[in-house]
């Protein structure tokens, strides 16, 4: 019997250590697949509700504590830097920084409109409910890597705003919040954290030429001048996964077609996230090699 305990044990210590090698070879491959010219930078996450009214702010509230909870699992640190609360529950909109390894190469492939399905708690009648929020990544990006864009001021709308939040009575009396849009691309960068305004308006400018140095990466534009609203909806307005709560359990990305009936896994930010991330990523690297073979 002893005999058969110490077989019994070994085996387990075998597929323990099996299991192991196969997540330490994986991480390795994945580590693999971010080698693009920002992926080793923070990045800037902006959630936005979409069509859905109060199933949007609670929808963004969800994907809030997904992201937050990932990050934590990643080893990556977070820090909430705007949001808007919804007039019910939930966010309007919310924006994160996560900084870690490789962090915008890891959450890149976020960026898009997540759908979501469900039998909604804000319904009387608890009718299935589809609803939509906007994920925008950017890379954060220091003076140096950003002093070469030069964006020609008859392409820029500026605006002032009184900034809420903790500050001093200074902040809520003084218009020291910026807005920049970009006329041609129609984006648009707010940014309320400093106390003055010049500080705010180096910040959202900083901001505006990383997303467009990151959008004319990702969409392989040789000069940022190329980037008009078309573009930007391209890149930002495809819908990318659903997460179907009833009258079954799926989520599904688009673009990898990579499933699980998991949804709370996923929306948890653990492993299941993980695989998703995982499975986008390789299948970019196979859109990118079928691209090069082509050319």
């Amino acid at each position: 019997e002893s005999d058969e305990e110490m077989i019994a044990l070994t085996q387990e210590e075998c597929q323990s250590s099996a299991q192991q090698l196969l997540q330490l070879s994986q991480k390795y491959e994945l580590s693999t697949l971010l080698s693009g010219p920002y992926d080793d930078s923070p990045c800037r996450l902006l959630l936005t509700a979409g069509a859905g009214g109060t199933e949007a702010c609670d929808w963004v509230n969800m994907l809030y504590r997904m992201y937050s909870r990932h990050a934590t699992y990643m080893d990556y640190t977070v820090k909430v830097v705007d949001e808007s609360a919804g007039d019910v529950v939930g966010y309007k909109s919310v924006e994160m920084v996560i900084d870690g390894p490789n962090a915008y190469g890891w959450f890149k492939g976020e960026k898009g409109a997540h759908r979501l399905v469900r039998l909604s708690p804000f319904n009387a009648n608890n009718k299935r409910q589809t609803t939509f929020a906007g994920v925008d990544v950017v890379p954060v990006l220091d003076e140096e890597d950003v002093k070469t864009v030069e964006i020609p001021d008859k392409e820029l709308e500026i605006s002032t705003m009184r900034s809420g939040g903790k500050g001093g009575q200074n902040v809520n009396k003084v218009e020291t919040g910026v807005r920049i849009k970009h006329i041609p691309s129609g984006l648009a960068v707010k940014c309320t954290e400093e106390r003055s305004q010049l500080m705010n308006k180096n910040l959202a400018m900083n901001r505006l030429k990383a997303q467009l140095l990151a959008i004319a990466q990702e969409q392989r534009l040789q000069d940022i001048n190329a980037i008009r609203g078309d573009v930007v909806e391209a890149s930002w307005g495809a819908q990318i996964r659903n997460y179907v709560m009833q009258p079954y359990k799926m989520v599904k990305d688009g673009r990898s077609e990579w499933e699980t009936s998991d949804v709370d896994g996923v929306l948890d930010g653990g492993a299941q996230l993980e695989e998703f991330v995982g499975a986008w990523l390789r299948w970019r690297r196979a859109v990118e090699e079928k691209e090069r073979e082509e050319a």
